[in-house]
């Protein structure tokens, strides 16, 4: 092993490790993260930067916490554009508008406050957007944030507080023994360590099964969830919320819909359908947009779904027609780590010093801060597993 010694390595450099990052570091820990490509190159710099509330309870908690430490670093030196901001769920349709009367209850059970609105309302209140929707409702909070810089803005503080950052740089195994980490194998050499934590996203299920020693561990049930952005110019109207249409599924059943298996998924091109399709518009503070999103079940290296940026297109036109002036200045995909449930993993495996964080979905920016705390806190003064049990890997099979 090296000579020089690591209480704490955190493999990836995305929300979840950075936000890792900080937590340990800002505890006194030694942390040196370590990340195959740049910060935040993955899905962590490329989503809409939206923190909505949803009908769940641990969505809503979540989102809740992870405000309150995004608060913490939002007047620091790396700036992120966070802000509270107002979010509107359309439905395009009278039938849509009456099925989501049910979840509006949910939210309002969930403590998210809700209020009603027509779309003739929005329509005449509204003129240069254009709306063309059955109606809606107002949704009590919601933030949004640049998430590149949010991230980085993480991986400041971290560094401020003695974390060390290694990029371009691939852990090739874990290492353990007799039931205890040992360190991590890098492309470098070897760096010895007494925890590790790994919070590299789709790349998960691989460290996992190259933790030698004592492992492999077992999997854990990951999809790669596609979704597309389009990144649009600056808006020529006034957008005072994030515009969002009331079709997204509660967490669990978007890890339903993410399930992928066997060959028959790929000889059926399983991988090619979407789970779900829906326009989610996020103002930023330069005045320019993003417009997504969707999500369907892929695999990690595998790109099809090439034709959803013009559907997601087409859909925001047919239901806010004063999108058609804006310029477009790019359009890209991104991967989601999703799990089967939907939901985050956050706690300890059966190698002692050793932690998973990350499967964050479309959530990622909304959940990770919460998710690192309460990991850490878990890891510093408890047993390893968060109290929230929603979050423990031991839900799934094998663990």
């Amino acid at each position: 092993m090296e000579k020089r010694m690591t209480e704490a390595v955190v493999i990836g450099g995305g929300i979840a490790g950075c936000t890792l990052a900080y937590e340990l570091a800002s505890r006194g820990v030694g942390v040196t993260v370590i990340e195959q490509s740049l910060i935040a190159a993955e899905s962590s710099g490329r989503n809409t930067g939206t923190l909505l509330s949803g009908p769940q309870r641990a969505v809503v908690e979540m989102l809740d916490k992870s405000v309150e430490v995004y608060g913490e670093l939002a007047d620091g030196p790396v700036p992120f554009e966070f802000a509270r901001i107002g979010h509107l769920l359309i439905s395009e349709d009278d039938a849509s508008l009456e099925e989501a009367a049910t979840v509006a209850d949910r939210y309002r059970e969930a403590g998210v406050g809700m209020e009603k609105v027509s779309g003739g309302e929005l329509a005449r209140d509204h003129p240069r957007l254009g709306f063309n929707v059955a109606g809606g409702y107002f949704v009590e909070r919601a933030w949004t944030l640049e998430p590149m810089g949010a991230t980085h803005a993480f991986a400041h503080v971290a560094r401020l507080a003695g974390a060390h950052f290694r990029t371009g740089l691939r852990v090739a195994q874990i290492a353990s023994r007799g039931g205890k980490i040992a360190g991590v194998l890098t492309d470098d050499g070897i760096i010895a360590a007494d925890m590790v934590f790994i919070a590299n996203g789709l790349w998960m299920s691989d460290m996992l099964r190259r933790t030698v020693g004592d492992g492999p561990l077992p999997g854990l049930p990951f999809t790669a969830g596609r979704g597309w952005l389009i990144q649009l110019g600056k808006l020529d109207f006034e957008l005072p919320w994030i515009v969002e249409e009331l079709t997204w599924p509660d967490q669990d059943e978007l890890g339903r819909r993410m399930s992928l298996a066997g060959l028959a998924d790929v000889a059926a091109q399983n991988d090619d359908r979407a789970g779900v399709e829906a326009i989610c518009l996020n103002p930023m503070m330069g005045g320019d947009a993003r417009l997504g999103a969707s999500v369907q079940p892929a695999f990690r290296d595998l790109l099809r779904n090439t034709d959803m940026p013009s559907r997601i297109a087409a859909r925001a036109l047919r239901m806010i027609s004063g999108l058609g002036s804006p310029a477009v200045k790019n359009v890209y995909p991104g991967n989601r780590p999703m799990l089967s449930d939907g939901l985050p993993v956050a706690g300890r495996t059966a190698v002692e010093g050793l932690f998973v964080h990350g499967g964050m979905g479309s959530i990622g920016m909304h959940a990770a801060p919460a998710t690192a705390r309460w990991l850490v806190d878990a890891v510093l003064s408890g047993d390893g597993n968060p109290l929230q049990t929603w979050l423990r890997p031991q839900r799934f099979a094998g663990w």
